[in-house]
Parts: structure tokens; C-alpha cells; sequence
């Protein structure tokens, strides 16, 4: 769910820009790598986007890496099941950017 918010609020101008986590089997505050769909053949703006998921990923505690020859799997999303676990997941999110505030 955080790459939704993320993606399309920082790139108001994306409407279909989608992000999607894929991980190792291993301990689940790792990710191999996050993909980004949605924006056709631009590629440096794939990139970026990526880069910007990997850092926030970070931030927020977990670990972005790619081992090659090691299988990997899609991660299912959490949705938040009420409005006020969404709002605690935006708290977290802002906490993360370094936001503050509203407005940000």
C-alpha cells in the first residue's frame, strides 16, 4: 500500500504508476528489489521513482537488496483495514520522509 501512496503522490502527473515489492526467502524485513509499473519506456523516470521507494524502504527500517541466483517472490500488500490504521500508516510514512506537518 505505501508504494501506491507514495508513487502517485509524488508524481501527481502518473495515474496509473504502480509499485510492486519482490523478496528473497529470508527475514521479512528484506526486499530484493522493488519494480515500477505504469510508465511505458521511461526508464529514467522508472529509476528514479525505484530509488525513491528503495530510500523511503529504508528509512523505514528494511533492507533493499538483490542476491543473485536466490528465488524471490511477490509480496502480497497490507491494506489497512480500518481508517485509522491508514491514518497510522500515513504517521508512519511522513515520519519516514522527514514531513511534518500538514500540507506535506
Amino acid at each position: 500500500m505505501w508504494g501506491v501512496y507514495l508513487g502517485r503522490a509524488a508524481n501527481p502527473d502518473l495515474p496509473t504508476v504502480l509499485l510492486s515489492a519482490q523478496s528473497h526467502y529470508a527475514p521479512s524485513d528484506r526486499f530484493a528489489f522493488v519494480e515500477v509499473f505504469g510508465l511505458g519506456e521511461d526508464r529514467t523516470r522508472r529509476q528514479k521513482i525505484r530509488a525513491e521507494a528503495d530510500d523511503l524502504l529504508r528509512c523505514l527500517g528494511y533492507t533493499v537488496e538483490l542476491k543473485p541466483g536466490r528465488d524471490v517472490y511477490d509480496e502480497t500488500p497490507r491494506r489497512p483495514t480500518s481508517a485509522h490504521d491508514e491514518l497510522r500508516m500515513l504517521r508512519c510514512l511522513r515520519a519516514a520522509c522527514g514531513m511534518t506537518g500538514e500540507g506535506r
